[in-house]
């Protein structure tokens, strides 16, 4: 009796809270019942819970459903997808009847009345663009403006989840890989089905099939099947006042094999690409000049057996500018030196670039991948500068004066080849990569110097002259060869074995010649020259393990190398040779916790070899203020790397959760030490950090969800960093300490009525402390605003406005905060029934209130830098978006 009361009792408290649903689906068209209907409830982490099927009446019914948040899917062949949200609270539902369309009475594409927008798959998270509203001819920049958790700066760089993006491909595949902001500014929102972001392997990585613990994250945009061919792109032109212009092409065309894109650029503006965008800060430094043209074709031949991806790219940048700065250097506990100069400089660089790559399926087992980049190009600049240097502000301690120019030629080429085979059903496979490369640069430097150095009274001791032709020449080719060898040992577990060889020589040359006004002859200064030889040689076992399954994968990877070095220097009568053992482990694990959650933890050790230049007993000087030594007894720094990200989002709320986190230790830290004299002379040398630890740490949070029924964007973001380093100061060890914390906000709406805007808020402590001059540690406050607001008014005007604040506290150093202020506006006209001509006029800065001063700091100096700028002017442009079926379905 006892166990059939104790049994009825878990049953009532099995179902206590557990509650029906009931409901009929129909045709909308006539009320004509569903039969057969598929109904599911969906849990917040997109798992299924309950399913079932309509009768024959087109009624259906769950029974024992616990409380809780639920998504009702509702499907039938041919007709439309029908979703709604549902709240189980302890009562009986009675849902209103479903009524569906059928897709025959639709016009144009099935209607849903609500998408599921963000999906996490594995360690991929993937929006669905049609679930985020964007403008008319919006471009993919904007669409990307609205995705939580993504972040676009005006000047196009992107951050996912607290990190850098640096690659964007559309399907796939990079498209004018040289500048990915060709893509985000040019590809139409409208063509866009999905948007995925994940964290890629390296190139290397990626072709070898040996993991180095590189992640890059990127953002691969699926195209819309209807979007896949087409004719697109758009061309805008802008004047302004003090003469600026800026002129823009663009145009792409798409079919299901073939892509062809052209873009080019000409402004004095200073801006790569569209430099009148009123949503830029579009302060001009200088006197700027950009030119750039490029082409991108991509294309498959032999039935798809071959891929080629080729694009070519001209730029010419030129720049004039004058600044001045001022920095204070921090010598020991009592002395400083604090410096003011004053500079004009001119450049002008230009550079092709050439970049192919070759993907071959030569037969079901092999296959061959071959990439081909080159690049030639020649830079001119003039410099021309003044700087005076005191002792604690009072005692002069010297003068410099420098009237030079340069001129350089290089040649770069890279050839790479990968050929992938797989040797057997069970999936074994071997890889043998092969990579060469070559640099060439040649130059001609005419250097003009005076330097005037003074005693301790601050009297002139003596003056040195430095006028010579500096003739230079660097030579470096490098050849690299691997073999891998894949063996699955289950299902889920594969190892891979490797060998990896790489030589590399280089030469480099200077040859500085004494220039003597009064015979016109010049002589070899050697002190000034060198004629140096690097060689390297490096033999590599690599070793990588995987396990996948369907919620967990694990990689780890390991790579020692033995080194070997080898240096001479006929000017300076230098032989050095020098061995190490390299050491590259990489860890990663990926786990899926459920539909919506995932943890990635990624762990890397690495040790890092000195260079060349750091083991180099004595450089050739620069000037006759600065002397670099090498250190040949350097050891290998030692860094240790952690990293864990966390992932969630919520289908209910279509809210994500994310959390990156990282820290890393540096054991033996290769620094560099400088001895600064009374005169100000300095002298560098690198040295180990040997009996403390390098460390810092960093954390950011980003949460976004969508508020009043979807149509604003609300995100509030966290980031904390810290940093605990030791270097020397003039021959003595500091500890510098840097906190840094910031909050923030962020919220945009985008659904071109009345009004739109992207809102940026944030604040932020930053704290510097070192344990030379203590008096110098503070804690500055700093804040930040940015706003775009664009409203939308009849007649096809709308008028933007954007808004920029910035406040940096008040340091030891420099007792002044600095405030930056400057509001754009920009009324624009919608022309023709397509709406795809715009007019514009721009005005920047209107209050002309834009501070330039910038700010710096780094160990133990503190800079101040104000430049030439021009932040206030003018433009008025027109814009041409043409489009031909791309994006767009047929009838």
């Amino acid at each position: 009796m006892k166990r059939i009361i104790l049994l009825v009792l878990l049953v009532v408290v099995q179902y206590a809270g557990a509650q029906s649903i009931r409901g009929i689906v129909v045709d909308q068209a006539d009320d004509k019942a569903l039969e057969n209907a598929s109904i599911v409830l969906l849990d917040s982490d997109s798992i299924m819970r309950y399913f079932t099927r309509a009768t024959e009446t087109g009624t259906f019914q769950f029974n024992n459903v616990k409380n809780g948040e639920y998504l009702l899917l509702t499907t039938y062949p041919k007709f439309e997808i029908y979703s709604q949200r549902i709240s189980v609270h302890n009562k009986k539902i009675d849902l209103e009847a479903i009524k569906i369309r059928s897709q025959s009475n639709l016009l144009e594409e099935v209607v849903i009345n609500q998408k599921i927008p963000i999906k996490i798959k594995g360690d991929t998270i993937e929006y669905d663009a049609g679930s985020f509203e964007t403008e008319k001819n919006a471009k993919l920049e904007d669409l990307l403006r609205r995705l939580p958790g993504l972040t676009v700066s005006a000047s196009g760089e992107i951050t996912a989840q607290g990190k850098t993006v640096s690659k964007v491909l559309i399907d796939g595949e990079e498209f004018f890989g040289y500048d990915p902001k060709i893509a985000i500014r040019n590809v139409r929102a409208d063509a866009v089905d999905k948007v995925q972001v994940y964290e890629r392997k390296s190139e290397e990585a990626e072709l070898t099939g040996i993991d180095d613990g590189v992640r890059l994250q990127t953002v691969n945009v699926v195209l819309k099947e209807e979007a896949r061919k087409g004719v697109f792109g758009n061309a805008n032109a802008s004047i302004g006042t003090q003469g600026l212009f800026d002129a823009n092409l663009f145009t792409a065309k798409f079919n299901q094999t073939e892509r062809v894109g052209v873009t080019g650029n000409w402004n004095n503006m200073g801006n790569s690409g569209d430099a009148s965008r009123i949503r830029m800060n579009n302060q001009i430094i200088g006197n700027p000049i950009y030119k750039s043209a490029g082409i991108n074709y991509e294309n498959n031949f032999l039935k798809k057996k071959l891929h080629l991806t080729s694009s070519y790219n001209f730029n010419n940048n030129g720049q004039a500018n004058e600044s001045t700065r001022f920095s204070k250097r921090v010598l020991d506990g009592t002395r400083t030196q604090e410096t003011a100069s004053a500079s004009n400089s001119s450049s002008d660089n230009r550079n092709h670039v050439l970049r192919s790559q070759i993907r071959y399926r030569l037969d079901s087992l092999s296959n061959l991948n071959i990439q081909l980049n080159g690049s030639k190009g020649r830079g001119e600049s003039v410099n021309n500068a003044s700087n005076s240097t005191t002792n604690n502000d009072l005692i002069k301690a010297n003068e410099f004066e420098q009237k030079n120019s340069s001129q350089t030629d290089n040649e770069n080429l890279d050839l790479r080849m990968d050929y992938r085979r797989r040797l057997n059903k069970n999936g074994r496979s071997v890889n043998i990569h092969l990579n060469t490369q070559l640099n060439n640069a040649e130059g001609t430097n005419l250097v003009d110097e005076t330097t005037n150095l003074y005693d301790s009274t601050g009297t002139l001791e003596r003056t040195k002259i430095v006028d010579q032709t500096r003739m230079t020449e660097n030579k470096n080719n490098r050849l690299g060869a691997s073999v891998n060898i894949s063996e699955p040992i289950t299902k889920n577990l594969n190892v891979a074995l490797g060998y990896s060889f790489s030589t590399s020589k280089n030469h480099g040359l200077v040859n500085a010649f004494n220039n003597d006004p009064q015979s016109g002859t010049s002589t070899i200064d050697t002190l000034y020259s060198k004629n140096q030889e690097d060689a390297t040689q490096n033999n590599g076992v690599d070793v990588n393990l995987n396990y996948h399954s369907d919620k967990l994968n694990i990689n780890i990877s390991n790579r020692m190398t033995y080194r070997n070095q080898k240096l001479t220097d006929s000017y300076r009568d230098i032989d050095l040779a020098r061995n190490f053992w390299q050491n590259n482990l990489n860890a990663n694990i990926s786990y899926r916790i459920s539909n919506s959650k995932s943890v990635n933890l990624g762990y890397q050790n690495n040790t890092n070899v000195p260079s060349f230049s750091q083991l180099q007993p004595l450089q050739p000087p620069t000037n006759e203020l600065y002397r670099q030594l090498g250190n040949p007894d350097l050891k290998r720094e030692v860094n240790n790397t952690l990293n864990i990200n966390f992932s969630k989002f919520s289908l209910l709320k279509a809210s994500s959760f994310n959390v990156n986190a990282s820290t890393s230790f540096t054991n033996n830290a290769i620094v560099n030490n400088s001895i600064t004299d009374s005169v100000g002379r300095t002298t560098a040398t690198f040295v180990n950090i040997q009996d403390h630890v390098n460390w810092n740490g960093r954390v950011n949070v980003n949460y976004g969800k969508p508020i009043f029924n979807g149509l604003v964007q609300f995100g509030p973001f966290a980031m904390v960093y810290f940093s605990n380093n030791y270097e020397y100061i003039n021959g003595e060890l500091n500890n510098s300490k840097n906190a840094n914390a910031n909050l923030g906000i962020n919220a945009n709406k985008q659904n071109s009525k009345i009004i739109d805007f992207n809102v940026n808020l944030g604040i932020g402590l930053n704290n510097e402390a070192n344990t030379i001059q203590t008096q110098l540690n503070n804690t500055a406050f700093r804040s930040s605003m940015n706003a775009e607001l664009k409203y939308f008014l009849p007649y096809k005007f709308s008028f933007t406005q954007i808004i920029f604040y910035s406040y940096t506290g008040k340091t030891k150093v420099f007792p002044e905060p600095i405030q930056q202020f400057y509001m754009n506006l920009e009324l624009t006209r919608k022309l023709l029934k397509s709406e795809s001509l715009l007019l514009s006029i721009k005005a920047f800065d209107v209050f002309n209130s834009f501070n330039n001063t910038n700010r710096s700091f780094g160990n133990n100096n503190f800079s101040e830098t104000q430049q030439e700028m021009l932040s206030q002017y003018l433009m008025v442009g027109l814009k041409w978006d043409f489009n031909k079926n791309l994006g767009k379905k047929n009838d």
